[in-house]
């Protein structure tokens, strides 16, 4: 275990120093794994000569708009598969986790069309839009609702609840983990994502950090500490939400499993 920890980090550590690294200590012989004289010029020019903020807020857009969206649309589509029986309900369930197989470059073509279409092209929703329907979070929800006893749902039914309270009043505040879950995965998927608004955003102003970050390689060379110190701020967000909700996120897969 302590052998796949140090493999797992030894790429953000190097990341992290390279960053902070003058570009002669950089490509030193022999490497070194951390700087003499450690320096924030990198991360200064990122900031001041790219405009870095504006691809971070564009990011946190999506992130943003991708996670409460996804999770508003899963919840009351996770609760019909899971608590409401209706004919063709299990059916059509492995139908549409059957749409988990598809890859996103497949439906890239005719979903440039359509949103060339609806002219959402360069823009947000161009973006957050084809990842808000995508069915792990529908999956990740039914699979935790399925593990809360039924006779909740009784109890609350002889009270007069009605389906929608239910849902409220029952359901949600039990599966505050499994939203936890739902909510980083989203977060993380949308702001890592990139071969999708590479094609969907045009304008400079209009990238997101993955799309930016590449445009800081140049055409014949790479500033090595440049885009370790971009790739470092753009981490930063992703990690901190993580570690504000890492309990909630194992808890949420762990109970999700049982079933």
């Amino acid at each position: 275990m302590g052998s796949l920890l140090l493999l797992w980090i030894a790429p953000i550590v190097w990341m992290v120093t390279t960053a902070v690294k003058p570009t002669p200590e950089i490509f030193a012989r022999p490497p070194r794994w951390f700087p003499r004289t450690p320096t924030v010029h990198h991360a200064v020019v990122v900031v001041t000569s790219w405009p870095f903020l504006r691809w971070l807020l564009n990011s946190a857009i999506v992130a943003g708009a991708t996670t409460c969206l996804s999770t508003l649309v899963s919840i009351p589509a996770a609760f019909g598969f899971a608590r409401l029986r209706w004919r063709g309900r299990d059916a059509l369930f492995l139908l549409f986790l059957s749409s988990m197989l598809i890859p996103l470059e497949v439906n890239v073509v005719p979903l440039y069309f359509l949103m060339n279409r609806l002219h959402l092209l360069n823009t947000y929703p161009a973006v957050f839009l084809p990842m808000v329907g995508m069915p792990i979070g529908i999956f990740l929800l039914r699979q935790f609702f399925l593990n809360i006893p039924g006779e909740l749902d009784d109890a609350a039914r002889v009270d007069g609840c009605g389906n929608v309270r239910i849902l409220w009043h029952v359901i949600l505040p039990l599966s505050r983990p499994a939203l936890a879950a739902l909510g980083i995965y989203m977060f993380t998927f949308a702001w890592n994502e990139f071969f999708w608004s590479m094609i969907a955003l045009q304008s400079p102003r209009m990238f997101t950090l993955p799309i930016g970050l590449r445009a800081l390689q140049g055409a014949y060379d790479i500033d090595y500490g440049i885009l370790m110190a971009g790739s470092a701020l753009a981490s930063l967000p992703a990690l901190v939400v993580f570690i504000l909700l890492q309990r909630s996120i194992i808890r949420g897969i762990a109970m999700t499993a049982h079933r």
